[in-house]
């Protein structure tokens, strides 16, 4: 599935109708290799609100109550478009399918005059290939929408293909608690299988129930005595599954809780002394690469900050000028004509002959006359001092000349005098650290009960074969059951149901499992080989693992010793998170766009350029990216224009208080 534009109406900054086109020609992905499209503005234009409107058509009424709905979206209509008696917006998302249909997704939200949202409408029309017009539907059943939704963009989906950049670690964060590993499992596929299977064993339940009321006559007694035995016995061994399976869980939650205890303490251990000259070497190398970049900005952008007003006043100047000059040809080439006719007339003989002031006279009448009835708009003469004899190729040149300020420098003074504050704090902070805390104690705990959880984990494996050898069991009585029951074809019939269930069931438990495997294997390679494409320091673990068991990111020191995760920084775990988005949309069938707010907000040079190099332009057929000005760089500057199919500015008025979309991205795109 491809977004082909958004249309926002009367939508927060987004004034009377406006719309993006977000499409991009799957040939210009194969031929040219572009897959982006660039959404630049400053904080408050309206980016993250782009974002935020694709989640509010998609899933906007998922998981929220009637009252927080309409508290979060009391706040969506345009100020200005409401002060004029406005009271409703709406935002429309246009996609494309595999299959060629074109999807219009509409919702309309409704408003009061004391601007609280009322209530909503939701839209979507069809249009096939093969129709002659489109299938408009007003949506009735929110949970019949939702269900239509998922069809093309799968709500368990969303976190992995729309997400604010910096917040995409909370996918690593969150990636203990049941619902990011639900999520992880639907994504890869696994829950798909696992309710098949489910199914199928329902069904067979359903047709041993039937054989068996089936049976007639006293020759089967016996065996359905001895079949009542082993339902017994398989009763009895489901019982003692059930319990060591709880024992188990019970085991895995105190391990869970020694693990949390042994993360505080590697929490703590982070402030130890060893951690903070770690910190200190970290924060000099900061600072040295801090103040390079200073010296850097300083010696290319020196001149034109120092300069910035005379730059100003020279273009206003030149434009002034080169509008004169342009008023000046657009007359004179509109009285062309009359000036050509007016030759030929005072050429001819006149008696008595006109003076020469007469002929002026004349000329000006005429000239006003000539004007008026032609309708030629010339533009009055402004009495303008040329003052610059230059050319047109010059003066676009001087134009496109950039404006610097000192915002930039201002910025990295900051950070160094930040940094090195931060390096004075740590000084005291060395002064009264803790000890390094040994964690040897709740490892012992942990080894010791993981042995119990294999060891009920073999006693699981041993309950399984007997299961499987009473269902065996079962099944031959059920067999022979059917043979001698005297029945005819409804029996043939069952039999011939059963047997195939058993072995789709037989196959489809073997196939779980190594799609399982393969699966896992699959995301852990790709996660590993992203993570080497983006970390500059690989020396600083010992290992950043996928546990294809928990399907969880797993981090070790470089004694091979797990450490907490959330102990890394922002950064870094921006950088982890993103390594396993694109494992799973790798392992996942789902071609769906990425939409993606403020990507490189947080990282330093080098992981911007990694992503930017190694990450963007792969990820998916259409990559959506909303920037500010703070994350552009000239490496960003020559990668997007290699990379982006379109550019797009969103400008906010100050004083109109409303963003308008134009073609464009800053000012570096098209020089």
């Amino acid at each position: 599935m491809l977004f082909k534009k958004i249309i926002f109406d009367n939508y927060k900054t987004y004034y009377g109708t406006q719309q993006v086109d977000l499409y991009i020609p799957p040939e210009v992905k194969e031929k040219e290799g572009k897959n982006i499209i660039l959404i630049g503005g400053l904080n408050g234009a309206g980016k993250t609100t782009i974002l935020k409107a694709i989640k509010d058509v998609l899933y906007g009424r998922r998981e929220v109550s009637e009252e927080e709905y309409k508290k979060v979206f009391s706040n969506v209509i345009n100020n200005t478009f409401y002060g004029e008696g406005g009271r409703e917006c709406s935002v429309s998302l246009v996609l494309e399918t595999d299959s060629g249909e074109e999807w219009t997704i509409k919702v309309k939200w409704f408003f009061n005059a004391y601007k609280m949202m009322t209530m909503d409408e939701r839209e979507v029309t069809i249009k096939s290939p093969k129709m002659y017009m489109p299938k408009k539907n007003l949506v009735q059943n929110i949970e019949q929408y939702n269900r239509l939704i998922d069809k093309i963009m799968p709500y368990y989906a969303s976190p992995f293909f729309i997400f604010d950049g910096e917040e995409v670690k909370e996918i690593i964060v969150r990636q203990e608690q049941a619902e990011m590993k639900e999520a992880i499992h639907k994504i890869t596929g696994m829950n798909s299988y696992k309710q098949l299977l489910k199914d199928l064993n329902a069904l067979k339940l359903d047709l041993e129930a039937k054989i068996i009321k089936a049976q007639r006559g006293s020759q089967v007694h016996a065996l359905k005595t001895q079949l009542e035995e082993v339902q017994s016995s398989l009763l009895a061994l489901e019982t003692k599954k059930k319990d060591t399976r709880a024992k188990i869980i019970q085991y895995e939650e105190k391990i869970n809780e020694l693990r949390k205890k042994r993360n505080k303490i590697f929490s703590q251990n982070s402030r130890s002394r060893e951690e903070i000259v770690k910190r200190q070497g970290k924060l000099i190398s900061e600072i040295d690469q801090s103040k390079k970049n200073l010296d850097s900005l300083l010696k290319d952008s020196i001149v034109p900050i120092i300069l910035k007003n005379n730059i100003i006043n020279l273009k206003k100047q030149l434009k002034v000028e080169q509008d004169a000059r342009n008023a000046k040809v657009v007359k004179q080439a509109s009285l062309k004509p009359y000036r050509q006719f007016m030759e030929s007339l005072l050429n001819i003989p006149i008696s008595p002959a006109l003076t020469s002031e007469q002929i002026e006279q004349i000329n000006q009448i005429g000239e006003d006359i000539w004007i008026n009835q032609h309708e030629i708009k010339v533009a009055p003469e402004n009495e303008v001092k040329e003052l610059h004899d230059i050319s047109f190729k010059d003066y676009q040149v001087i134009q496109n000349y950039p404006v610097r300020d000192q915002k930039d420098i201002s910025e990295l003074i900051n950070r160094i005098s930040k940094l090195e504050q931060d390096f004075e704090a740590t000084e005291v902070e060395l002064r009264n650290a803790p000890e390094f805390k040994d964690t040897t104690e709740e490892n012992e705990k942990i080894d010791s009960l993981t042995k119990m959880v294999g060891q009920l984990t073999l006693q699981m494996k041993s309950i399984n074969n007997k299961i499987q050898r009473d269902t065996d069991i079962k099944t031959t009585l059920m067999n022979k059951l059917t043979r001698n029951s005297g029945n005819d074809g409804d029996m043939g019939k069952l039999k011939v149901q059963l047997e195939n269930t058993t072995s789709v069931i037989t196959a489809l438990n073997r196939y779980i499992t190594d799609v399982t495997t393969l699966k896992a294997n699959f995301i852990k390679e790709e996660f590993s080989k992203m993570l080497l494409k983006l970390f500059r320091k690989q020396d600083e673990f010992g290992k950043i693992e996928f546990d294809i068991n928990t399907f969880t990111v797993r981090l070790f020191n470089d004694k091979m010793q797990e450490v907490s995760i959330n102990d890394r920084s922002a950064g870094e775990m921006q950088m982890i998170s993103s390594a396993l988005i694109w494992a799973l949309i790798k392992v996942s069938d789902l071609e769906l766009p990425v939409v993606i707010d403020t990507p490189l907000g947080r990282l330093d040079s080098h992981h911007r350029n990694q992503l930017i190099n190694h990450y963007y332009n792969e990820l998916s057929n259409q990559v959506i990216i909303l920037s500010t000005d703070t994350e552009i760089t000239q490496d960003y500057v020559n990668v997007m224009r290699a990379n982006s199919y379109k550019q797009y500015m969103l400008d906010y008025n100050e004083t109109k208080k409303y963003t308008l979309i134009r073609d464009g991205y800053f000012e570096f795109i098209g020089r």
